[in-house]
C-alpha cells in the first residue's frame, strides 16, 4: 500500500503493535520502514503510534 495522498479528516490515529524480533511482524516492520516517512508528510498532523513489545501480535489499530 503506498501512501501518496492524505487519509480521511474522520481518521484520528493509527497505532502499530509488533514485536522488535518476532518473524511474524517482519511484514508490519518493513512496512513501517517504507511507508512512514511518505505517511507522515502526506498526514503531518496524524498521530501515528509505533508500539513495540516482546511477543505480541503484529496488529494495526485506526481510531476514528
Amino acid at each position: 500500500m503506498s501512501w501518496k495522498a492524505p487519509v480521511t479528516k474522520s481518521l484520528k490515529e493509527l497505532r502499530f503493535h509488533l514485536c522488535q524480533s518476532s518473524p511474524a511482524s517482519q511484514g508490519l516492520r518493513d512496512f513501517i520502514v517504507k511507508s512512514y516517512p511518505t505517511l507522515k508528510k502526506a498526514n503531518p498532523g496524524l498521530p501515528v503510534l509505533i508500539r513495540e513489545a516482546q511477543g505480541v501480535e503484529a496488529k494495526i489499530y485506526a481510531r476514528y
